[in-house]
């Protein structure tokens, strides 16, 4: 068996039907990668047959001053990890091949999962952990980077999932109460979803409010992923529609707090203690529903037309939809307009037949701020991946960071 460079749709054909596949492990995302700085190369590692038995997308930065090479596969290789002696096989081979183009390490950071946990950040009893394969590679020469709790890894070793379901009250069963609570609330407020174009990246880039990264990468992965699988949602809130659900609720509920209250003139009834109860909180109802009424005639003295409050940007690969990323109107915040986004997303993704939605990822600080909280609250699966392993090629260059020959011409270099 032979490592061997494979063309763009060779790797693509493999990548997709792998069990390991990911939006990461694709040409788009090594093309989108190119045009930032970093040459992408597809390695495959063949059979005497020339079949395929693992692969791996491998960037490489183009960046002359660079005193170690290294390279980096974003959450590969794709290769059966269970079959320890391909793993094996495919080690040995790699290290060679890049040992040849004076690599001096490459790193890798599988989604293997090493713990699960529940929203309250706590671990799940009744599964292990996976530490036999982190043990399982340090073996094969492997250097584990840790079970780092932050954000300075190359991707997040935490990650936030929903596992879909095509029973949509299965699925919104499966969320936490707060989070059926404020996708309650949100639906009340005349908030309408609808699929933005690439003419919004720029209005998704704004309410996203952040510069890194900045906008051109939004475009450019609309470019590489195209509109099939890079998608932008947003949330409007109609003011016009807030101002009639309102009246709406408003009129429903004084109805029965008029009810009620005739009930509560009858002293014979064995209910009414109950009854009394139910009045005060129809009283509570009825405030907060005048007060919505009141902040939806304003809203709509405001914006008659409507305003975008919340926006995301999703790619499809595979069986998943990966949260790329999201913001809301901090004025809004409080309406959740961004719950109710991503609720109505999962229930169209769901009946569309995709299994996880990857809310993306986090700090071992599940609620300690108001993404990473979201985040937590609207999946119903939190998991930590086993995280990054370095592998070493050159040692001597590794440890001291010495500089080597700059890599071969990998066209022309026999393989």
């Amino acid at each position: 068996m032979q490592i061997i460079l494979l063309d763009e749709a060779r790797f693509d054909n493999f990548a997709i039907s792998h069990p390991n596949h990911n939006y990461y492990q694709t040409s788009n995302y090594g093309r989108l990668m190119s045009k930032h700085g970093h040459n992408a190369y597809y390695l495959g590692f063949a059979d005497d047959m020339g079949e395929i038995k693992a692969a791996a997308l491998m960037l490489v930065k183009n960046e002359k001053n660079e005193k170690r090479k290294m390279g980096y596969a974003p959450r590969g290789f794709l290769i059966d990890w269970n079959n320890d002696e391909l793993v094996a096989n495919f080690t040995e081979c790699l290290k060679d091949f890049l040992s040849k183009r004076n690599f001096t390490y490459i790193k890798i950071d599988p989604p293997i999962i090493y713990k699960e946990h529940n929203s309250d950040g706590s671990e799940k009893t009744n599964i292990e952990s996976n530490s036999s394969f982190v043990e399982k590679l340090q073996k094969l020469g492997f250097i584990h980077m840790g079970y780092n709790n932050g954000l300075e890894a190359s991707k997040p070793r935490w990650n936030a999932l929903t596992e879909l379901d095509s029973n949509i009250t299965t699925l919104f069963n499966s969320l936490s109460k707060e989070t059926r609570e404020k996708i309650s609330d949100g639906a009340k407020k005349g908030n309408k979803v609808y699929k933005g174009s690439s003419n919004d990246i720029n209005l998704l880039f704004n309410i996203i409010n952040k510069q890194n990264p900045p906008l051109d990468y939004y475009l450019d992965y609309y470019q590489f992923y195209g509109p099939s699988s890079f998608e932008v949602y947003f949330n409007k809130l109609e003011p016009i529609s807030y101002v009639n659900k309102s009246k709406e609720m408003f009129e429903k509920e004084e109805q029965r707090n008029n009810e009620l209250n005739m009930q509560m003139q009858d002293f014979n009834n064995p209910n009414k203690d109950m009854i009394i109860n139910e009045k005060l909180k129809s009283d509570e109802m009825l405030a907060t529903y005048k007060k919505n009424m009141l902040e939806a005639s304003k809203l709509f003295q405001q914006y008659s037309g409507g305003l975008v409050t919340a926006g995301v940007a999703v790619i499809k690969y595979g069986n998943t939809v990966n949260i790329l990323a999201s913001g809301v109107n901090e004025s809004f915040k409080e309406q959740h307009p961004e719950y109710l986004l991503k609720w109505q997303l999962m229930q169209e993704f769901a009946k569309q037949g995709y299994k996880t939605v990857n809310l993306g990822g986090m700090t071992s600080e599940l609620r300690k701020d108001y993404e990473s909280t979201m985040k937590t609250e609207m999946s119903n699966k939190i998991v930590e991946y086993v995280g990054e392993f370095d592998l070493v090629i050159n040692k001597k260059a590794y440890y001291t960071g010495s500089k080597l020959n700059p890599i071969l011409n990998w066209l022309n270099t026999p393989i």
